[in-house]
């Protein structure tokens, strides 16, 4: 079980760039359903820290991802028994772009 989360500072830039793209795009009622998944993403993973798929990028880096939404993925890490969100990145990008989007 996961006793802290720890947002970066890129990962809140990414998760407000996204909101604010569903709410202009398709309405406030979509960006807080996304807002939403998110919120109960977390829960699910403080209670279930290694749920998330182990995902290799780029050297030596391992991270966690789970889906939100219909096109996004949280990427995160876990250190002892806190939680390191890092990313969010769109599914749809070409996976050389994922990578740069979640470090780097």
């Amino acid at each position: 079980m996961v006793h802290k989360v720890v947002v970066r500072r890129k990962a809140v830039v990414q998760f407000q760039s996204i909101c604010d793209y569903l709410s202009e795009e398709f309405g406030d009622s979509i960006a807080d359903n996304f807002e939403f998944e998110v919120e109960n993403c977390i829960a699910m993973l403080r209670r279930f820290p290694e749920s998330g798929q182990l995902e290799f990028v780029k050297g030596k880096y391992y991270l966690r991802s789970k889906i939100v939404g219909k096109y996004n993925k949280l990427y995160y890490f876990l250190d002892g028994n806190k939680m390191v969100i890092v990313a969010f990145a769109d599914m749809r990008m070409h996976p050389n772009n994922v990578r740069k989007a979640v470090i780097g």
